[in-house]
Parts: C-alpha cells; sequence; structure tokens
C-alpha cells in the first residue's frame, strides 16, 4: 500500500516537472497503443520501464513512426517513456500503462464456450451430411 502511494507521488512529481498529465493506459490482454504525434520528429525512441520491476525495461526504436503498438507484457505497472539522442531534450513521459490480464477462470470458460459451439456446429454438419446422403 505505501509502496503503491509512493510510486503514484512520484509520477504526480515527474508528470509536473514535464509540463503536462501522461495518458492513463489499461490493458487487461497484454497489449497497448500509444500515440505520440505531436513528439515525431523530435524522439526516436520509446522506452518501457517497469515500475514493479525496474530491471525489466523495453526500448523500441520509433523513427518517424506516430504511434506504437506493443505486446507481450505481464500484469504490472509501466511507464511509456520518448527518449531524443539530442540531450536538450529531456525524456518525455508519454503513458502510464497497467496490465491487468483477464482472470484464468474467466479465460478458461471462454474456451470451453468456444469448444462445446464448435462441437456442436461440427455436429450439426455431420447430421446433415448424413441426412443428404439417405435422401440421395
Amino acid at each position: 500500500m505505501v509502496g503503491t502511494l509512493c510510486r503514484a507521488l512520484m509520477l504526480l512529481l515527474f508528470c509536473f516537472a514535464q509540463g503536462g498529465a501522461a495518458e492513463q493506459v489499461q490493458s487487461q490482454e497484454g497489449y497497448f497503443v500509444l500515440h505520440f504525434e505531436e513528439y515525431e520528429g523530435r524522439y526516436d525512441t520509446l522506452q518501457i520501464i517497469s515500475l514493479d520491476d525496474a530491471a525489466k525495461t523495453v526500448r523500441v526504436d520509433v523513427t518517424g513512426q506516430r504511434q506504437a503498438t506493443l505486446s507481450g507484457f505481464a500484469d504490472g505497472h509501466y511507464q511509456a517513456r520518448l527518449l531524443s539522442r539530442d540531450p536538450a531534450d529531456p525524456p518525455r513521459l508519454l503513458a502510464e500503462i497497467e496490465v491487468s490480464h483477464h482472470s484464468l477462470e474467466q479465460a478458461l470458460a471462454l474456451f470451453f464456450i468456444g469448444l462445446l459451439a464448435f462441437l456442436f456446429l461440427l455436429t450439426l454438419l455431420l447430421v446433415f451430411q448424413r441426412r443428404e446422403q439417405n435422401h440421395a
């Protein structure tokens, strides 16, 4: 609880230092899209930092891009920052990302509903094919 509060306070201070609020992104699928049209020419690297484990940092070259779709992230809290090769341009906090996947029970329930629907349709196809062959 205290760690989450400290993280939120640090984010708030960082946002004020950057001059604007970061976009808040929530993902239940482990992927997300980040838009950075207004920074297109000045920044060339997107850095994703895990707030839960600072050793998990991802850097992506976004030279000439206006958005990036990223996937494969585990549950946790992340920050997306734009970095420039020019030392005069400070890092820009782009987004705060929270990844919270669907529960295993929900995923299994949806899988089995899909399996039942598939088996039902397969059974219908086989039954109607046999009827068609018997009437021919």
